[in-house]
């Protein structure tokens, strides 16, 4: 599995990659917003959901994007 993790301040830098041993670690942190991005079917139908995520519509982007806070890392996943 691979996560993206940015801050909504660096959205036009080049966006960082952490591994999931790096998550992990992070998972449930104060500072970190995890955010699933599968399709509400998908995500309705899998048995997996990671602690503490939040589903978020993908194709949705302009209804939440502006929720999001600026004072937190923010990681974007997506598994099948």
């Amino acid at each position: 599995m691979c996560v993206t993790l940015f801050t909504p301040c660096s959205v036009f830098a080049a966006v960082e990659r952490i591994t999931p041993e790096e998550l992990s670690a992070k998972l449930c942190a104060p500072n970190l917003l995890l955010l699933d991005l599968r399709d509400a079917e998908l995500w309705g139908k899998s048995k997996i959901k990671m602690k503490c995520s939040r589903r978020v519509d993908p194709d949705d982007v302009a209804s939440w994007i502006d929720t999001l806070p600026r004072d937190k890392e923010i990681v974007l996943y997506c598994c099948s």
